[in-house]
Order: structure tokens, then sequence, then C-alpha cells
């Protein structure tokens, strides 16, 4: 199983929203991380 979150080579997170563990990865970065785009399947932080 793959997890929800992909870090990219310039530190950009991106969140696949519809995965289970989502939920609990947005939680897990909210503290240092910056919702930048809201499309409908994938955030980028």
């Amino acid at each position: 199983m793959n997890g929800p979150l992909i870090v990219q080579s310039d530190k950009t997170l991106l969140l696949e929203v519809d995965h289970e563990l989502a939920g609990a990865a947005r939680r897990a970065i909210a503290p240092f991380a910056e919702l930048e785009r809201a499309p409908e399947h994938i955030h980028t932080y």
C-alpha cells in the first residue's frame, strides 16, 4: 500500500485527498505546511 503523501525534490508536498490516511497526514503536516492549491484530488502544500 502506498501512502497519501508525495514529497517532491523542491520540498512541495502532494496529498492524495481520497486516500484512507489523508486526514491523518493532513493533521501531521498542518503545523509546518501551508495549503497552496486544492484541486479535486491532489492538494499541494
